[in-house]
C-alpha cells in the first residue's frame, strides 16, 4: 500500500508541475501577447506548446497507474483554481464565477 500512496504523491506533485506548466504558460503569453505584432499566431504556438507538454504528462501518468492519473487531474485543475484566485488578485480582478 505505500507504494501505491507514494506513486499517487508523486502524482499529485507532476499534475501541480503540469497545471503550473499549463496555466501559467497561458498567463504569461496573454500577458505579453500584447505587445506582440501578430498576437493570434502567438496564441497559437503557446497553445500547442501547452497542450503538447500537458498531454505527453498525463500520457506517462496513464500508462503506469489510472488511479494515480485521477490525482494528477485533480492537481492540475487545483493549480488553475489557485492561479485564477492568486493571479485575480494580485491584478486587481474579480474571482471568477465559479470560484467565489
Amino acid at each position: 500500500m505505500t507504494v501505491d500512496v507514494t506513486l499517487w504523491a508523486l502524482a499529485f506533485l507532476w499534475g501541480a508541475a503540469l497545471g503550473l506548466f499549463y496555466f501559467g504558460g497561458l498567463w504569461l503569453t496573454l500577458k505579453t501577447m500584447v505587445r506582440e505584432r501578430q498576437p493570434k499566431r502567438r496564441l497559437l504556438i503557446s497553445y500547442a506548446v501547452r497542450l503538447t507538454g500537458a498531454l505527453a504528462g498525463f500520457w506517462l501518468v496513464v500508462r503506469k497507474d489510472p488511479v494515480a492519473f485521477l490525482f494528477t487531474l485533480l492537481a492540475f485543475f487545483l493549480i488553475r483554481i489557485i492561479l485564477t484566485r492568486i493571479l485575480g488578485r494580485k491584478n486587481g480582478g474579480e474571482h471568477h464565477a465559479a470560484h467565489p
